[in-house]
């Protein structure tokens, strides 16, 4: 298994370039590891990009993490405070991007959140987790094209990547990871209650009660 540890004595000391190799068929030998999946993303998208030391690159990293836990706890406004520390450091963190888009996705702004993970993407096309949320966010707003062009790109760079495959295989049979169960059942819902509404404001005018038929509008824009 893995460790970050040994990750991270490598990042302070070595030519990552091979290493990066290795990883990458050990990827293939280990895909549920979700360490070997997040090194390579992080060496793709910021070690070998970036001028930003192993020490830097790690407390970035860290930093990231606690922006994560924030928003976990619901200290959202401390969360985004700590991920402009990041992107003040380094304006193209995939990973800050990232964080800022599972923000927007859990409290439902599923456009928002597609654009953070389409600017995470662009910074680093080997993140899998972010074609993942990508997936996501166009199931939720119905709406498939995005995922199309991104999965593209992605399956070029790692055409033999276990959860890209997957993705690619949901896509064509228009299912979806039980991961978006509920996010689909709240919409339904949503959807459920909005026609509801809309029936009920349709009998309102039927009746002829315009003052309680204005009211209602109201309610619902």
């Amino acid at each position: 298994m893995m460790t970050f540890a040994e990750y991270d004595a490598r990042l302070c000391n070595e030519d990552l370039k091979e290493y990066f190799h290795y990883l990458t068929l050990e990827r293939q030998e280990n895909p549920q590891d979700e360490t070997i999946k997040d090194i390579i993303a992080e060496l793709q998208g910021i070690v070998f990009s970036s001028r930003l030391s192993g020490k830097t690159v790690i407390e970035l990293r860290e930093q990231n993490k606690v922006a994560e836990n924030l928003a976990e706890e619901g200290k959202i406004e401390e969360s985004l405070e700590a991920i402009k520390q990041i992107l003040d450091v380094c304006p193209e963190h995939y990973s800050a991007f990232y964080t800022l888009g599972v923000i927007s996705f859990e409290q439902g702004n599923f456009a928002d959140a597609l654009e953070c993970f389409k600017q995470a993407f662009e910074y680093n096309p080997f993140s899998v987790n972010v074609i993942l949320r990508i997936f996501d966010c166009c199931v939720c707003l119905g709406d498939m094209s995005e995922i199309i062009v991104s999965l593209d790109k992605a399956l070029v760079l790692q055409p033999s990547d276990p959860e890209l495959l997957e993705t690619k295989q949901h896509l064509e049979d228009g299912t979806y990871p039980e991961r978006l169960a509920k996010y689909i059942r709240n919409a339904d819902e949503k959807k459920d209650k909005l026609k509801q509404e809309l029936l009920e404001l349709k009998r309102i005018l039927e009746s002829g009660n315009t003052a309680e038929a204005l009211e209602k509008i109201k309610t619902l824009v």
